[in-house]
């Protein structure tokens, strides 16, 4: 064989072994259903807190979720931030934002097609003076624990955030 046939055909063999050895994307994937019940626990646990006013507990919960990665310092100034805000969405209204949580529900659940591994959660809380929208998105690890990735609230119209395009990215 010359030079140029035996290029080609190695090309042909590597494309097609490239092809064969690709994942395929399977859309049907999706978290567990005791996967999702784990979640749904993380959330009952944190709203608990919230009803009974534990927020440095909050607050060390959600450093060590997702900040884990950050010095003491940084985790420090995150900490006293943290259990400031939830203070203020504690306190009822003309002093704080909110006041006394008095229920909660899970108002969506949705997650990356093709993914058993990243969902999210979002709640609409009830307080004395308003409702918060809260996003939990939760992440999987090779050891089939759910891990809290991030976790962010918002007292905007709870229709208007519906339909914001970052909420309707992750399709149902």
């Amino acid at each position: 064989m010359n030079k140029l046939t035996l290029t080609l055909v190695l090309m042909i063999f590597i494309i097609s072994l490239q092809n064969t050895i690709a994942q395929q994307v399977d859309l049907k994937k999706a978290p567990k259903n005791e996967i999702i019940e784990s979640a749904k626990g993380i959330a009952e646990v944190f709203f608990d807190d919230l009803i009974n006013n534990r927020h440095e507990k909050l607050a060390d919960f959600i450093i060590n979720s997702v900040g884990y990665n950050l010095n003491e310092t940084e985790k420090s100034k995150m900490r006293i931030d943290f259990i400031n805000k939830f203070e203020i969405i504690s306190t009822a209204p003309p002093q704080g934002t909110h006041g006394q949580l008095n229920g909660y529900d899970l108002i969506d659940e949705s997650s990356i097609p093709g993914s058993d591994r990243y969902f999210r959660h979002t709640y609409l809380t009830y307080h004395v003076g308003n409702v918060v929208i809260w996003e939990f998105r939760f992440y999987v690890d090779k050891d089939h624990k759910v891990l809290l990735n991030y976790i962010g609230w918002s007292d905007n119209n709870p229709f208007e955030y519906l339909s914001t395009p970052d909420y309707a990215a992750f399709i149902k």
